[in-house]
């Protein structure tokens, strides 16, 4: 009832982007770890080449599309937004009929994927923006990753039990009704506030990002971007996390108990957080007690291999801590915070958050690569002392994510 409560006092629109955000992160325990898993048991060798391919083809896709389609996403955001669920339905269908042993599987899903990821994510920032004000972004994201999370726990285990018992076809059908929902629900959306007109304006993609060099903050959100992608959002860091639990886990419901745990924690450290709101010193007590664990918990996979419990925690700290919080909660609200406080023109708006999406697609590429070339090279024993070597990107991550003076100060005009 206390939930409900709290979703009537935010408006129509953010309860419809919640609503959206919650049913695309509920595929994404089918779309990450489980066709993770699909894609190895499916390989000669049982390996993860074809899904790390497939990662860092759908990466590099993001960021190229992103620059490719921004004219459409500027001029045509709410259709580009409804058009990226259009290519998740499609991308389910193609793990439904095509051969997942063929050698076009991985580009084909990678295809898809990408322009559901630009067309979504793009518009979704623009919206949380320009429909959310500063002093209820925290409040909104906390509440909708909450929701995420309590879907997170559910679909995980379902998906699990599904595909022990069947197999993953039958599960892709059950995601498939949830991304055609998706669809649905998102033509309840109508924008409160007109995009500005793009008539006249000159600007290049050029331009824009020597305009965005030229000042503290869009330079800052250009490291953070980057950052990101190497460490908490889909980087090589949390795909190595993932194959070591697959090859630690016994079944698909394994793996779903422990994507549903990870979730678990998630709420409980995005409930300790939002209630310390007005408690700077306290939140980042806690914020940082959250940190040395993921320096450590790679140690400790290096020292005692193989160690099953280890590697639960690692695949849960990594999905719980740094993707779902650090990653979906804290860094996605500071750079929020840097477009809607420290830019005043409002037309450059998606063509920076394009430029911060093609710097966060070259920190997941570039770690990924170097994870797949050890893999090639038979070097799987390196690829936890590389997890390790990534780990210590967290610091300059909370650095760039926590509030300063500065930032406050360095008001932009365009």
């Amino acid at each position: 009832m206390l939930m409900l409560q709290k979703l009537r006092k935010l408006r129509t629109n953010e309860n419809v982007l919640i609503a959206v955000d919650v049913l695309l992160h509920s595929k994404s325990a089918f779309m990450n770890v489980f066709l993770m898993a699909f894609m190895i048991r499916s390989s000669l060798k049982d390996s993860p080449v074809s899904f790390l391919v497939y990662c860092i083809v759908r990466y590099a896709l993001i960021g190229i599309i992103s620059i490719l389609l921004l004219q459409l996403i500027r001029k045509h955001t709410l259709l580009a937004w409804r058009a990226s669920m259009f290519f998740s339905v499609l991308q389910i269908i193609c793990v439904l009929i095509l051969d997942s042993r063929a050698p076009y599987f991985p580009f084909i899903i990678a295809i898809f994927a990408a322009c559901e990821s630009v067309l979504y994510w793009r518009p979704k920032m623009y919206y949380d923006t320009t429909e959310v004000s500063d002093d209820r972004r925290l409040r909104f994201k906390s509440m909708g990753q909450i929701l995420i999370e309590i879907a997170k726990i559910s679909v995980p285990v379902i998906l699990g039990l599904i595909i022990s018992n069947s197999s993953y076809r039958f599960a892709a059908n059950i995601v498939l009704g949830i991304s055609l929902f998706q669809l649905l629900l998102s033509i309840l959306f109508r924008p409160t506030k007109r995009q500005p007109s793009q008539s006249g304006s000159s600007h290049t993609i050029f331009d824009v990002m020597h305009y965005m060099l030229r000042h503290v903050s869009m330079r800052r959100m250009i490291y953070l971007s980057f950052l990101r992608g190497v460490i908490v959002s889909s980087s090589a860091y949390l795909m190595i996390a993932q194959i070591n639990i697959y090859r630690s886990t016994n079944s698909d419901l394994d793996l779903g108990i422990y994507t549903a745990l990870a979730s678990l924690v998630t709420i409980v450290v995005l409930w300790v957080y939002r209630h310390l709101e007005h408690k700077k010193e306290a939140q980042k007590t806690v914020l940082f007690s959250l940190i040395p664990p993921v320096v450590l918990l790679p140690i400790a996979a290096i020292i005692l291999p193989g160690n099953a419990v280890i590697a639960i925690a690692l695949y849960v700290y990594t999905q719980s801590i740094v993707e779902s919080f650090l990653n979906a909660t804290l860094t996605l609200v500071r750079l929020q915070d840097i477009m809607s406080r420290h830019l005043k023109n409002e037309s450059y708006e998606i063509e920076i958050d394009s430029i911060a999406g093609v710097f966060l697609s070259i920190g997941r590429v570039v770690t990924i690569s170097v994870a797949l070339a050890l893999i090639l090279a038979g070097l799987d024993n390196l690829l936890m002392p590389f997890a390790l070597v990534l780990s210590f990107a967290i610091f300059p991550v909370i650095y760039l994510t926590l509030p300063s003076k500065m930032w406050r100060h360095d008001k932009i005009e365009a």
